[in-house]
């Protein structure tokens, strides 16, 4: 994949990454993506805290089309691996949790695609895939209790599994959309192996 860096390399952003926002936001409109992409930010920020709180530092982060990665400089042990992988679902869930509070009170459409949004990212990264926040905190625990080559396994069929669940929702939220393409398109994309 093909990479723009900015900032000295400090944050890439692949090629592709603005042609997806640029279809997302041409095929929902500019409110919606921007309610979508606010909870995509906060998931990635909340990461972020946690990485700060494990007192590592960041050295790139990397934008692709459905996500994104963000590296440090030294690999923190299981306890805080673990925790900088939970950060951004807290983070998305917390945030929903807030707006749905602000929702009782304050009925708008924006408002509630913004907390759907981040319910589905906290919900989504759940999912223990290999390249999810859910598949990392997995093997971390699995591999606390069983060692490094259980936990293989134990993770590949859990992947298997989560992509199994993610292939099967995109096509029953196909169906009862009456085939409307949005949300089946993010799912299927996470379902695919990375």
């Amino acid at each position: 994949m093909t990479y723009i860096p900015l900032f000295n390399g400090f944050l890439r952003v692949s090629i592709f990454a603005p042609a997806a926002a640029w279809l997302l936001a041409a095929s929902e409109g500019i409110l919606p993506f921007l309610c979508i992409f606010a909870a995509a930010a906060i998931h990635e920020l909340g990461h972020l805290a946690a990485i700060k709180a494990a007192k590592c530092r960041v050295t790139r982060v990397t934008v692709f089309p459905f996500g994104g990665l963000i590296e440090c400089t030294s690999a923190p042990d299981d306890r805080n691996a673990f925790f900088i992988a939970a950060g951004g679902i807290a983070a998305n869930a917390a945030c929903a949790f807030v707006f749905a509070c602000v929702f009782c009170f304050w009925k708008n459409a924006y408002l509630l695609l913004f907390l759907f949004a981040s319910l589905f990212f906290a919900l989504t990264n759940l999912v223990p895939l290999r390249s999810s926040d859910g598949g990392k905190m997995a093997y971390i625990a699995a591999e606390r209790r069983y060692g490094a080559a259980k936990a293989e396994k134990i993770c590949a069929f859990l992947a298997f599994c989560g992509a199994a669940f993610l292939l099967a929702l995109a096509f029953y939220i196909l169906w009862i959309s009456g085939f409307n393409n949005g949300l089946c398109v993010l799912l299927l994309i996470a379902a695919l192996p990375k």
